[in-house]
């Protein structure tokens, strides 16, 4: 165990730095007390624990916030006294403290005034990524419109192939029918004169042979 006196600079005082010290510590199991020094800007804390503990309560009472801003700490370890049986505020007079909490409170009020400023900036950013967000949509509607759109005129377009290609392929069934009526007809006639051939060769054949007995028979 080891004893630490501390001096912390800054904007340390009428900031309610030393309830935010006395936290600290009791959260640590520190014993000792932190006060307001006669500089405005400084506080002193007297304290005892592990040096290991110390250590950790020296990182932690390095506030830095709206109205807190520690700018130096300065830490002198001795040898413990066993002293202290718990940690304290020591607080000055009643009307200097009174003082100090409404110099505390017009910095705290202060502080929840930038608060609300940067929700409002917050909310105005928000509002212009809705704005934006709506106009992503818009486009994209536009852009399926026309994707659409372009569709329907590709389909016309198939459609209109495929109505001309039915169109040709009845045209060409019914050429084709044609075609076997014609070839159907023409071999019929084929088929008539050949046999109107045959008849003229048999008949020129019988004659002929007619003639040659009728010719032998007057010999």
């Amino acid at each position: 165990m080891i004893r630490a006196r501390i001096i912390v600079e800054g904007k340390v005082q009428s900031a309610g730095y030393r309830d935010e010290v006395e936290d600290i510590a009791l959260d640590l199991g520190i014993t000792g007390f932190v006060r307001n020094m006669v500089e405005k800007d400084r506080v002193e804390i007297v304290c005892e624990a592990d040096e290991k503990v110390i250590d950790e309560f020296l990182k932690n009472v390095k506030i830095k916030n709206e109205i807190i801003d520690v700018k130096k700490l300065t830490a002198k370890k001795t040898k413990p006294t066993g002293e202290f049986k718990a940690f304290r505020v020591i607080r000055g007079d009643k009307d200097s403290e009174i003082a100090e909490r409404m110099d505390e409170a017009v910095k705290h009020l202060k502080g929840m005034k930038k608060g609300l400023y940067g929700v409002r900036d917050e909310v105005k950013g928000s509002r212009e990524d809705i704005k934006g967000v709506r106009e992503e949509i818009r486009e994209f509607r536009t852009e399926t419109k026309e994707s659409f759109n372009s569709l329907d005129e590709k389909y016309h377009v198939v459609s209109q192939s495929l109505k001309s290609s039915d169109e040709t392929q009845k045209m060409m069934k019914e050429e084709l029918s044609e075609m076997r009526k014609e070839f159907s007809q023409s071999r019929g006639q084929i088929a008539k004169l050949v046999e109107h051939i045959g008849l003229l060769v048999k008949n020129h054949i019988e004659k002929e042979e007619k003639e040659r007995k009728t010719h032998a028979e007057k010999s």
